[in-house]
């Protein structure tokens, strides 16, 4: 034990990582009854206390979690198609999103990400959808939209989903699509973010801290999934959502 400590940053050991951890913790919750939203509350918060090159770094980290554990049952029910028409060219901006990080004001990161959230929260409660066409080249788009804010925020989510949910996939099929086309995306951030030396060694120690906590909560948010409406769960993902991105926009 004592050679663990040890070899711990002394840097770790600060109320940083108690408050990452609850994040973590909650976010973890989220995602186990909500099947979403864990890289919305972890990219702006984490940016907020570490800064947008040490937060948007780990909770891709963080990320790679459910990945692991979600992608190989997804892989037989995608549409590998329109996987590769999104993932292509977001693997092509991923690096000029991440050029963007470690270059624009880390204020301007951070409540960018946060805007970013909020928009999308209001979003979705609107019932907004997109209702054009599903066509080669706007599918090529939102991939492109997709690489380059994954790139420079971590959270390359929001143009996909909302774009993706006009389509007439059933659910499984929407989430097969998503998990291997995130998978895809954490692929090119973490050759990108690792070409840029952005996984420093105080990143990795604090993914590491905050792998259990995450796991925590998403065992107990799927525990908690059966007990009410997937509708209730969802406003309380989205309205913690909007709590979480406010109080980065204001701080």
């Amino acid at each position: 034990m004592d050679i663990f400590i040890s070899l711990v940053p002394k840097n770790i050991w600060a109320t940083d990582i108690v408050y990452a951890c609850i994040t973590l913790f909650i976010s973890g919750l989220i995602r186990g009854f909500s099947g979403f939203g864990s890289a919305m509350v972890n990219a702006p918060i984490l940016s907020l206390l570490w800064g947008p090159t040490v937060g948007i770094p780990v909770a891709a980290l963080i990320e790679l979690v459910p990945a692991i554990q979600l992608t190989p049952k997804a892989i037989p029910n995608a549409n590998w198609r329109l996987v590769w028409l999104m993932g292509i060219p977001a693997l092509i901006l991923i690096p000029l999103g991440s050029w963007l990080l470690t270059t624009l004001p880390a204020d301007f990161i951070r409540r960018f990400v946060a805007l970013i959230v909020l928009m999308l929260v209001i979003t979705l409660w609107s019932g907004w959808r997109y209702k054009g066409k599903r066509t080669t080249s706007s599918t090529i788009l939102v991939g492109s939209c997709s690489g380059l804010l994954s790139g420079a925020t971590g959270m390359g989510g929001p143009p996909v989903i909302l774009y993706l949910m006009a389509g007439k996939e059933s659910a499984k099929e929407l989430r097969a699509i998503l998990v291997c086309y995130f998978t895809i995306i954490l692929v090119g951030l973490m050759i990108s973010f690792g070409f840029l030396g952005l996984f420093s060694q105080s990143v990795i120690w604090q993914t590491i801290f905050l792998v259990l906590p995450f796991l925590i909560g998403i065992f107990i948010g799927a525990l908690l999934f059966p007990l009410a409406a997937e509708k209730t769960y969802r406003n309380i993902s989205l309205l913690f959502l909007v709590i979480s991105s406010l109080y980065v926009l204001v701080n």
